[in-house]
């Protein structure tokens, strides 16, 4: 990711004038007036965390009706798959360096750094599938889309810099257009070819180049940043992360487990079913993200400053805001969601309302322990995440298997709701133990 060889890469893919084009064109979306910033970061961040969040439904969507339910097994778990690996690009470093507002760390060891997750994030890929024993075309597409996340995770470091420097709005925008980008490619693709490895592949390159083009264009905003190898500020910067790596590692790990388990025991066509009944899951926490991704640095700013009043009501609010859409959204989904469902992946999921329902509870308490994460981290007490992830990863292995050997997908459910609610509790537990011992303990320092 070095600037140096952006630039080759891009003048052999679009020719010498890219620079001079890509410059004055799409350079443009990121001016904007001052005091529009605000307002539009608020809609750009809704509009990325919105497709960041369905991507995954509209190409399983794609998939099924183009190449039918079985594909669509193989995708889902490849999918799935790719987010937990992308875990490990990510490396837990967003909410940390966009309140790393003393910049303890450059932009420059940030990126370095990046380099380092993601070749470890494709080594632990490759590793897997090698362990699971997948076959040529299954271990080929999860791969492709592990690559594909990849991007992800530098769409992830260069958002954040762009968050902590108060443009959120170009954070949105570039996620926003590169998705849609790679979207268009990969259903084109799949139409034309029904290959889902040739889609695969085209959705890599697609979401590549536009990464590319779009990172170079920000210089019209900000100088473009180098990656600097100092391995002392990158051991550190690593070493602080490590815990929200591995919590995010684990937290994904808990909603893939009993997925695993159908691998194990059911059949792809199974896979496909209980990841239609997943997607809605994820609603409550991209309302929350809505909400939360905004108030995070005001969040940071109001527990640096010691005003606790404050910062205890944002939590307060935040809180309450996901628990009435949670809410909204259980009973919204008992009454009519097999029914949406159905018609939307022309698949027959009646029969499964109920395990729709416990799925749905399931993620509300997720989007509920994601909340307690971040305010954990604006503490800076993310080393306590390990117990809460620990303790849920552990649940979830143990039951999983079982669950699905006996009770089939509704045991899946039930397997990921008591995960996600062991989770809840001990991360709520540890914020209210810290929240009290603010005064009488040694906080760690605030970067």
């Amino acid at each position: 990711m070095k600037s140096g060889g952006d630039h080759v890469i891009l003048d052999a893919v679009i020719g010498n004038n890219w620079k001079e084009k890509a410059g004055k064109m799409i350079g443009q979306l990121w001016k904007v007036e001052e005091k529009k910033i605000e307002q539009q970061s608020v809609f750009w961040n809704m509009m990325s965390s919105g497709l960041n969040s369905i991507v995954s439904m509209l190409l399983l969507w794609v998939v099924t009706r183009i190449n039918g339910v079985f594909d669509a097994g193989i995708f889902s778990l490849g999918f799935s798959t790719s987010q937990m690996m992308l875990t490990v690009g990510n490396y837990g470093m967003r909410n940390y360096q966009a309140t790393d507002l003393k910049n303890r760390y450059s932009m420059g060891v940030y990126l370095f750094s990046r380099i380092i997750t993601s070749s470890l994030m494709i080594l632990i890929v490759l590793l897997f599938i090698q362990i699971e024993g997948y076959a040529f075309e299954k271990a080929v597409i999860t791969f492709l889309l592990c690559v594909l996340k990849v991007t992800d995770a530098w769409d992830d470091v260069y958002g954040g810099h762009y968050q902590k420097q108060g443009r959120l709005d170009i954070s949105g925008k570039m996620m926003s257009f590169r998705i849609l980008f790679y979207v268009v490619i990969f259903c084109g693709t799949l139409l034309f070819t029904r290959n889902l490895l040739l889609a695969c592949l085209a959705a890599v390159l697609a979401s590549t180049l536009s990464l590319l083009v779009l990172v170079f264009s920000t210089k019209e905003v900000f100088p473009l940043e180098k990656p600097e190898m100092q391995p002392g500020a990158v051991f550190s910067l690593l070493r602080e992360c490590f815990p929200l790596c591995i919590s995010a590692f684990l937290l994904i790990y808990m909603g893939n487990a009993p997925k695993y388990a159908i691998d194990l025991y059911l059949s792809s066509d199974a896979q496909a079913y209980y990841t239609y009944l997943f997607m809605p899951c994820f609603v409550t926490n991209l309302f929350v993200g809505f909400a939360l991704q905004p108030l995070l640095v005001r969040l940071s700013k109001t527990w640096i400053q010691k005003e606790y009043g404050k910062f205890l009501r944002l939590c307060v609010m935040i809180f309450l805001g996901a628990v009435l859409i949670a809410v909204g959204i259980v009973v919204a989904g008992g009454i009519c969601g097999v029914q949406i469902l159905s018609l939307v992946f022309g698949v027959e999921l009646i029969s499964y309302r109920r395990v729709l329902v416990v799925l749905l509870i399931g993620g509300a308490l997720f989007s509920f322990a994601v909340i307690e994460q971040v305010i954990l981290t604006v503490m800076r007490r993310q080393n306590y995440l390990l117990v809460g992830f620990g303790l849920a990863s552990i649940t979830a292995f143990f039951i999983s298997d079982p669950f699905v050997r006996q009770r089939g997908l509704l045991g899946a459910g039930y397997a990921y709701t008591v995960a996600a609610g062991v989770l809840f509790l001990v991360l709520g537990a540890a914020i209210l133990f810290f929240y009290r011992r603010k005064d009488k303990v040694t906080v760690q320092p605030y970067d």
